[in-house]
């Protein structure tokens, strides 16, 4: 017996080129493949953050502790250059052989960066030299970034629980800013008539490790992010909720994801 559930689904695109490290190896700092909750209730506008924050510590059960019981908002994962041309430009591949000519968009590109003070002039300093004012001090002068491109494209969902779907998507803006720099995303909402089953089920979205409760039976498969790692698969055993795509696909995820409900 299945309850229906509206589910409001989120296409992103990204704009500009979007900072966020999710990985930090040597002088790298490397952005993945996905965009965490922990962003994205700040970009919608459901949480508020401090404009300076006083020892970068981050507040995130302060700052959703009146929302999260409400909703929950999934991370969003990268869909295919074809859903992108239908969801964004409204065409429509039909054959095997258009999808194959499809240029790619989107990915990662690598830059070279140089850490200097906003001052006219600098003076070049040597390690050596004496007087030297950064001396014992680790601080970088150079490194690389990896960073999203545009024309990136992500899904998110967001369940509501005590909200009515189309007031969520109307709450969520046009255009918002993501990652380090605030680079600008376009996102479009669309209400998805999902249902709510119970059983064994394998989710095929990803939800922060720390936003479920139950353990999983099998086939789990996870990746480690910062500030929260992701569950990108995994078997379970209870309620879930399907929400139908295209092909007679289905997006599955465990009902009652809380965010950070575990840490609480």
């Amino acid at each position: 017996m299945s309850e229906v559930f509206p589910v409001v689904e989120c296409s992103i695109e990204t704009l500009d080129r979007t900072l966020y490290a999710s990985r930090e190896v040597g002088e790298l700092v490397d952005t993945g493949d996905y965009i965490l909750s922990t962003a994205l209730h700040y970009a919608f506008g459901f949480a508020l953050g401090k404009y300076v924050n006083i020892g970068n510590k981050p507040s995130y059960l302060d700052e959703t502790s009146e929302i999260y019981k409400k909703f929950y908002i999934t991370p969003a994962k990268p869909a295919s250059t074809e859903e992108y041309l239908k969801q964004f430009l409204g065409v429509q591949v039909y054959s095997l052989e258009n999808r194959k000519s499809l240029s790619s968009l989107g990915g990662h590109s690598t830059t070279a960066w140089n850490a200097r003070p906003h001052q006219y002039a600098v003076k070049n300093w040597k390690a050596t030299d004496e007087g030297y004012p950064y001396k014992g001090i680790n601080l970088p002068k150079y490194g690389r970034e990896r960073v999203l491109d545009q024309q990136n494209f992500f899904t998110a969902y967001i369940l509501p629980y005590e909200i009515d779907a189309e007031s969520i998507a109307s709450k969520i803006p046009k255009y918002v800013r993501l990652g380090k720099k605030r680079s600008k995303a376009r996102v479009r909402t669309n209400v998805i008539e999902g249902a709510i089953n119970e059983g064994e089920f394998i989710s095929n979205h990803p939800f922060g490790i720390y936003d479920y409760e139950s353990l999983p039976l099998g086939n789990l498969t996870s990746v480690r992010l910062q500030p929260t790692p992701l569950i990108l698969q995994g078997r379970y055993k209870g309620q879930f909720v399907r929400i139908p795509m295209d092909k007679g696909t289905e997006t599955i995820l465990p009902y009652k994801l809380e965010f950070l409900k575990v840490k609480r």
